[in-house]
């Protein structure tokens, strides 16, 4: 359901246990938010916004901020948002290609004092089972060499099955990282 190297048991690992237990719990959440042209702001959600766009410019300091501030804010992106007591702790901004029939994951993060606690890990899943529902079974992204170990762990390779030409003029090619791919398997 979750990735070709991922199987039922892998998937509810102990490594996202502590998290799913603060979800059950509601010392968690996670949303799908975005900017909308068509909704009145919602004060929350715009928060939530810059709590990301400081998340990600935090964890991710070789990032321009004002390339994080465009894509967090643009119109085609949505992030999943990990908030804790009202606060974003976490996310995976991402744009989806329905016609390509992929998704690529543009920013993947949580906050220093929140890591090693199986949130990144909860998030993909989550991630993952919004894309199963929406009937979108690939994702790509460019990992950096911090974060190639992570998205390994999640089910991505460096072996892309994918024609390139489904997926080579949709997505920015980022110089000194290396691109992976997930297919999910419903």
């Amino acid at each position: 359901m979750l990735g070709p190297e991922t199987n039922f048991l892998s998937a509810h690992s102990a490594r996202d246990e502590a998290a799913r237990l603060e979800e059950q719990r509601g010392v968690i959440g996670f949303h799908v938010i975005g900017n909308s042209l068509n909704q009145k702001p919602n004060k929350k959600i715009l928060m939530w916004l810059v709590g990301l766009q400081n998340v990600f410019s935090h964890q991710l300091p070789r990032m321009p901020k004002e390339y994080i501030t465009r894509l967090v804010f643009d119109l085609k992106h949505k992030t999943l948002a990990l908030i804790k007591d009202g606060r974003v702790i976490g996310g995976i901004c991402f744009r989806t290609f329905p016609s390509q029939g992929f998704t690529e994951i543009v920013f993947c993060a949580v906050t220093s004092n929140e890591q090693v606690k199986g949130y990144g890990t909860h998030l993909m899943n989550h991630l993952k089972e919004y894309h199963i529902k929406h009937d979108i079974l690939n994702f790509f992204t460019y990992a950096d060499e911090y974060a190639i170990g992570y998205f390994k762990k999640q089910g991505f390779s460096k072996e892309i099955k994918i024609p390139k030409t489904k997926y080579v003029s949709y997505i920015k090619d980022y110089e000194g990282a290396t691109l992976m791919g997930c297919e999910l398997i419903p």
